[in-house]
């Protein structure tokens, strides 16, 4: 049975379609677009768990890293559902972005002559590497540094030992603490002290892990955990993130990392296609950082460490885009001269 293949839209001498069939070509791009963005939003429902395993690891491990409980909050009777799809549409978004830069660069070649098409199959491999590259920088680099910091800034405004004054235990005629302690302090258990759970532990078991800093203990059920923290810290204030918040703060970032490390694609791409200079970019380098301070300001949350922890990087990715530039343009010079 013969092979049927879309038709290819008629070119002028230039090598260029007309106005009309740029319209057609646009709404099928969209169409693509569209159909990977609900093929990514499908995929990420049906790997829900797994995606939101990947994404909570970062806060989960910062917990156990400051010793504060484990756990991300849930707090309203649809939160569970509302999350499966938020994470779903938003994790569906990131993924289906790649697909959405490539239909989109396929598109800008229609539009270009022949030579500047084989500059756009050149790069558009690497526009796609360069989004991945940035979900995993701040999956792997900026998100463990963002919770630590927030995490470690909460813990300054500790109340320390607040107690009831005079005042207070007369109005309410309560009676202050007692500090006497038995003459004879019982014997206590001496659990050992594990990395990690033993490979097959008992019912009734109880160890304490190194790693977790955890009393757990084994039953029928399986193996449950008593969190702790430090000795003498009564941590009236402590860090507790609300699951739904948490997703959207990670699948938004993820989004704008990826898009900031375009920046060196479009910096080629100006200079090859001499809609901008490589003199005239680097001339407006402060006006281009500006920018670049004021989009990460915009992208990220509204802290100072995050807007830095996106800011500096576009700015030497957008170094990096001149350099590469310049040298894309020093070969290519000499190609069109002897032509």
């Amino acid at each position: 049975m013969a092979k049927v293949r879309r038709r290819r839209p008629p070119e002028d001498r230039e090598g260029r379609m007309p106005f009309g069939d740029h319209l057609e070509e646009l709404r099928l791009r969209v169409i693509y677009v569209l159909a990977g963005f609900i093929a990514g939003t499908g995929a990420c429902l049906f790997f829900a768990r797994d995606v939101l395993r990947f994404v909570c690891q970062p806060a989960v491990a910062i917990f156990q890293i400051n010793d504060l409980p484990a756990r991300l909050q849930m707090l309203s009777v649809q939160e569970p559902f509302t999350i499966w799809l938020k994470m779903g549409v938003l994790a569906g978004l990131v993924v289906s972005t790649p697909f959405t830069i490539w239909q989109i660069w396929r598109f800008v070649a229609l539009g270009l002559y022949p030579r500047e098409r084989r500059f756009v199959r050149v790069t558009a491999p690497t526009s796609l590497a360069l989004f991945s590259v940035g979900v995993l920088f701040f999956h792997f680099c900026v998100l463990p540094i963002v919770l630590h910091f927030f995490i470690g800034f909460g813990k300054k405004f500790q109340l320390g030992d607040v107690r009831p004054t005079w005042l207070q235990q007369m109005i309410l005629r309560a009676e202050p603490p007692s500090a006497a302690t038995p003459a004879t302090q019982p014997a206590l258990p001496l659990w050992p002290v594990l990395n990690g759970d033993p490979p097959d532990p008992r019912p009734g078991q109880v160890w304490i892990d190194a790693q977790t800093h955890q009393i757990r203990f084994a039953t029928p059920d399986g193996v449950r955990h008593v969190p702790s923290g430090p000795a003498g810290n009564k941590a009236y204030l402590e860090s507790q993130f609300r699951l739904n918040e948490y997703v959207s703060f990670v699948l938004s970032l993820y989004l704008a990392f990826g898009l900031a490390f375009q920046l060196p694609i479009v910096v080629i791409f100006l200079g090859a296609m001499d809609i901008a200079s490589v003199k005239d970019m680097a001339r407006a380098r402060r006006y281009v950082i500006f920018f670049i301070f004021v989009a990460a300001a915009i992208l990220t949350p509204p802290d100072v460490v995050s807007q830095m922890l996106l800011g500096i990087p576009m700015v030497l990715l957008f170094e990096g885009g001149l350099l590469a530039a310049r040298f894309l343009l020093r070969h290519r010079e000499p190609l069109a001269a002897e032509s």
